[in-house]
């Protein structure tokens, strides 16, 4: 199998949550766990376009339902034996063409809900699970579809979660495409932070960051990133993009790259010039409030725990009203730059090996500006490792 799937670990969340099996039909998850495209009909992102069965019994085989136009590629690609296409609107045919194949039978405008259950059903039965608790997406799945779940002699079981553990700790092949995506994000950012200057456009910086990653992978002798996503916003509210750049200004630089479709995600904060006494104040005390936190990161430690020592440091330097939800989050192949686990107030999760995070104190100020702290961390046997190693210091350029 190609994927990045631990039997072990998912054996072991199933045994606790006392599940019979596993049913991924997120298509990120499918991907994640079976290394194959589970087809066009996921773009629908509607459930049963795909599904992945993986049994609680570790040595049993899996079972992917997929799209019959993708069936082969992904049943080559995943190296799983048990593969099942349902028919999806895209026709295909085999030459010379076949005549006894059904007359005037068209298929469906998208796909069939109840045909994919009902080869998901075929193929749970199988493998002997006939009832029981059947952990499933819920978090992906839509209210309208999930009435036709309940038709199967199932007791659907939410593992949104369990799907989400199992994707936070990662496999090192996600780790060095996680780490050259940093690479790449840190060098445009080191490149941009030499160019800004005065009039220059959030767009502008924006283009200028892209071409110095590419350049980057380019230099490696890697293939540049598949995709790029910037968040920069000059002086105003810290969030818009705003106007050309003017002496005194903060700049916000937020930014990733995407390597097979694992997203970076770090940040920094710039000033044009100088900066005003009260921007300088509040980017020292959001940097106190990060290296607490840093210190922190290591494995076994809850994640409530990191954001009560940010926020304790923050409220204790006499910014009682900063009320920031999370001080960062998990980075993977998730279809933005942040997925599961939060460092949040309410987190239920420590930190384990293997994870990677994006550990970040911001502030956007309406009349003042944005301000960023923000690094790509891998959590570590005894600590942690910086994949996004630049000064943190508030940068001054122009």
């Amino acid at each position: 199998m190609t994927g990045f799937l631990d039997r072990r670990r998912a054996s072991l969340l199933m045994e606790r949550e006392g599940l019979s099996a596993l049913v991924f039909c997120q298509p990120e998850s499918i991907t994640y766990a079976s290394g194959a495209f589970p087809g066009v009909a996921t773009f629908w992102r509607r459930t049963g376009a795909a599904f992945l069965v993986v049994p609680a019994d570790e040595h049993a085989p899996l079972a992917a339902i997929v799209g019959d136009l993708q069936a082969k590629a992904f049943a080559q690609s995943s190296g799983i034996a048990d593969v099942r296409g349902h028919r999806i609107w895209v026709e295909t045919d085999h030459y010379p063409l076949d005549p006894g194949k059904p007359k005037r039978s068209p298929r469906p405008g998208q796909y069939s809900l109840r045909t994919s259950l009902n080869l998901l059903h075929d193929a749970l039965l199988e493998r002997g699970i006939t009832s029981g608790r059947i952990g499933l997406e819920l978090g992906f799945v839509p209210a309208a579809d999930f009435p036709a779940f309940q038709a199967l002699p199932f007791d659907w079981v939410d593992a949104t979660r369990l799907v989400e553990r199992l994707r936070a700790i990662k496999h090192p092949d996600e780790i060095k495409r996680l780490r050259r995506a940093a690479s790449y994000a840190s060098a445009g950012l080191q490149q941009l932070l030499s160019e800004i200057k005065v009039d220059m456009t959030a767009p502008e910086m924006t283009e200028l960051w892209a071409a110095a990653a590419k350049d980057e992978a380019i230099r490696r002798g890697e293939t540049p990133a598949q995709a790029s996503w910037t968040y920069i916003a000059v002086g105003g509210d810290g969030f818009a993009p705003g106007a050309a750049a003017q002496m005194g200004d903060l700049i916000k630089i937020d930014v990733g790259c995407v390597v097979d479709g694992y997203s970076s995600d770090g940040a920094r904060t710039v000033v044009l010039g100088k900066p005003s006494p009260a921007a300088q104040k509040i980017y020292d005390a959001l940097r106190r409030a990060f290296d607490a936190g840093l210190a922190c990161f290591e494995p076994g430690r809850p994640l409530a725990e990191i954001y009560g020592t940010v926020a304790n440091t923050m409220w204790d330097q006499g910014y009682e009203t900063y009320g920031r939800g999370h001080f960062g989050h998990g980075v993977g192949a998730s279809i933005w730059s942040e997925e599961w686990p939060f460092i949040a107030q309410d987190a239920d999760a420590v930190l384990e090996p293997n994870m990677v995070m994006a550990f970040e104190t911001p502030w956007y100020i309406n009349g003042l500006g944005g301000f960023i702290i923000e690094d790509q961390l891998l959590v570590t046997d005894s600590g942690y490792e910086v994949m996004s190693p630049l000064s943190r210091d508030l940068v001054r350029v122009g």
